[in-house]
């Protein structure tokens, strides 16, 4: 079953994304912190098959997450969306050159989260 970390430091959006993904064939973790969600990639505690972050976190934001975790020798190849409230396209173009699998917008609809989740991992 594939691996999926949701980042965000808000508890509702994480409840919310728990909800949405429910029925569906993956193993979820949950972090409030992009850093928090970093060392445990780091230390193997968690080995992601799909990693879907906010961008606006304290301390560390989504897009500083993206350039750490792709440093990292096994960054490289793991798809990373972005689900937050920005639209703005300058935004997109950089997350775009760090590698951004993908962009999803708050609020979502949790067939398109799913629809977005299956396309990435190739489920069903």
């Amino acid at each position: 079953m594939p691996t999926v970390i949701f980042i965000d430091d808000s508890e509702t959006a994480l409840t919310s994304t728990k909800i949405a993904t429910s029925s569906m064939p993956i193993d979820v973790k949950q972090y409030l912190s992009a850093v928090d969600a970093l060392e445990a990639i780091k230390s193997k505690e968690v080995i992601p098959d799909l990693i879907i972050t906010d961008l606006n976190m304290p301390i560390m934001n989504g897009l500083e997450f993206l350039e750490s975790f792709r440093d990292l020798p096994d960054g490289k190849k793991t798809p990373v969306l972005m689900l937050t409230t920005e639209t703005k396209d300058d935004l997109k173009k950089q997350g775009k050159a760090l590698g951004l699998t993908g962009w999803i917008v708050k609020p979502f609809n949790p067939t398109q989260l799913q629809a977005a989740i299956n396309r990435v991992l190739r489920l069903g």
